[in-house]
């Protein structure tokens, strides 16, 4: 029987991947949903970038950009450089539900790059949700980060946390102190408020073969200048990894790093209408 010439081999795997960066259009749009954190994000961010066939590529990114996991936006960005174009439209649409626009750059030089139309339109698709998430409505000053857990050793990554995903927060622009914030809004004409964060649980316990890390953390926002309490938001997650792979304080430590990025991205998904209803 005749062998398929290899010009046919590779058109053909062409035309399904180009198939494949349709559903991912699709696909993005249903992964909006909020899913916690897995234990399998190292794994995934390694697949994303050096997994041996792009369907492992592509469902990892897809994967880590419906668990909207900060962490991944440097491997997300290298998968922009992916061989297949559903793996690079994959990488694009990640990195617009992650939300992060430190991955601008990235996606700029991908979109001057990419060849194939349909993935290039994924990544215009991006670059647009991260710069609409850029315009200033709202002035906030990063007020008291509060490590209420009990763990001292969490401190300095939580407040990490908090400055990363509260600079994320569709609308605002985060400076360092109130007399910045109220500085910048009488140049700008903006409404002006404090964001103090609290994080008020950070516990360890097992279940059956698995270790869970549990984070809980609210945050107070105040107007400036009259410092009046106008909202709170509170969030919690829970990381889980098997036992026998949590081999040491890094591993510890990487899954309380999920538990708590997840917890204050929890919280903050009902930022924007508590910065809005307290800007009135």
């Amino acid at each position: 029987m005749p062998q398929p010439s290899p010009n046919l081999r590779v058109t053909g795997r062409a035309l399904i991947e180009r198939a494949i960066v349709a559903i991912v259009l699709f696909a993005a749009l249903l992964a909006f949903s909020p899913v916690s954190l897995a234990e399998d994000n190292a794994q995934l961010k390694r697949d994303v970038v050096a997994g041996s066939d792009f369907r492992i590529r592509l469902s990892a990114a897809l994967a880590l950009g419906k668990k909207k996991d900060v962490t991944a936006v440097s491997a997300l960005s290298q998968a922009l450089k992916d061989q297949s174009g559903a793996v690079r439209a994959a990488a694009a649409a990640a990195l617009g539900l992650v939300g992060d626009p430190l991955a601008l750059p990235a996606l700029e030089t991908a979109k001057n790059a990419e060849k194939e139309s349909t993935t290039k339109a994924q990544i215009e698709k991006a670059i647009a949700t991260l710069k609409a998430m850029k315009r200033t409505k709202y002035i906030v000053s990063l007020g008291k980060v509060e490590n209420k857990s009990g763990n001292p050793k969490v401190s300095s990554l939580f407040q990490s946390a908090v400055k990363t995903e509260l600079g994320k927060v569709p609308g605002i622009e985060l400076v360092g102190s109130e007399t910045e914030a109220a500085q910048r809004a009488k140049e700008k004409n903006l409404p002006t408020m404090a964001v103090d964060s609290r994080l008020t649980l950070l516990s360890k316990s097992n279940s059956g073969p698995d270790v869970a890390i549990a984070a809980k953390v609210e945050f107070l926002i105040r107007k400036i200048p009259e410092q009046s309490l106008k909202a709170t938001v509170k969030g919690d997650a829970k990381a889980l990894a098997n036992s026998r792979s949590v081999k040491g304080e890094a591993d510890l430590a990487e899954l309380q790093n999920d538990a708590v990025n997840a917890a204050v991205q929890s919280a903050l998904k009902g930022a924007p209408t508590a910065i809005e209803a307290a800007a009135k």
